[in-house]
């Protein structure tokens, strides 16, 4: 819920934390529909959980055969603290300010979970910078990190999600040499 207009758990959030004369105010998440008093309507999120395709290992793997580098695991194991809370959701400008942006974009904590799978060696969707970027709207983030603010878990959602995958979708998507190389392949055919 929001206490004091920010994004927070209640349950983490101790009262001794504030000003003995402050006035503290709770209220639902502000960028998902209100059901009844302090619950919020967050199935916008389960929606867009859907939507991303889960992990691919190769076809050929047999259970147990699987076998990553350390540095692998490290790479992504802070994504996987999220406990889906949704704050990082509800304080996104992109969704709290602008319904109509719900349709084309999918949140700081699914860009994550992309990320997460982006970086799996074994996974064999090789198109999720892209698919980021085109069809769940990585590139509608401002990257004001406000995510990163009020996460419980603190997982540096702009700095090691989202910047780094939008980097990687210039990489792909601008690319000068692979320019080059779609217009000679193009003329040869013409």
């Amino acid at each position: 819920m929001e206490i004091n207009g920010k994004p927070r758990l209640a349950c983490m959030t101790q009262v001794a934390s504030f000003d003995e004369n402050e006035t503290i105010t709770v209220t639902p998440l502000r960028a998902f529909p209100i059901i009844k008093d302090l619950v919020a309507d967050v199935s916008f999120n389960y929606k867009k959980a859907m939507e991303i395709p889960a992990f691919a290992p190769p076809k050929d793997l047999a259970p147990g055969e699987a076998r990553m580098e350390q540095i692998d695991v490290e790479r992504s194991q802070e994504f996987r603290k999220c406990i889906e809370c949704f704050l990082c959701q509800d304080t996104c400008h992109v969704i709290r300010d602008h319904e109509e942006n719900k349709e084309s974009f999918a949140g700081p904590r699914f860009f994550i979970r992309i990320a997460e799978l982006d970086m799996h060696p074994l996974d064999i969707l090789k198109n999720r910078k892209r698919t980021a970027q085109e069809e769940h709207g990585l590139g509608m983030c401002n990257i004001t990190k406000c995510c990163t603010e009020v996460c419980p878990e603190h997982i540096r959602i702009t700095d090691n999600a989202i910047i780094p995958m939008k980097e990687r979708v210039v990489d792909i998507k601008y690319d000068p040499a692979r320019m080059f190389a779609g217009l000679l392949k193009r003329e040869k055919r013409s």
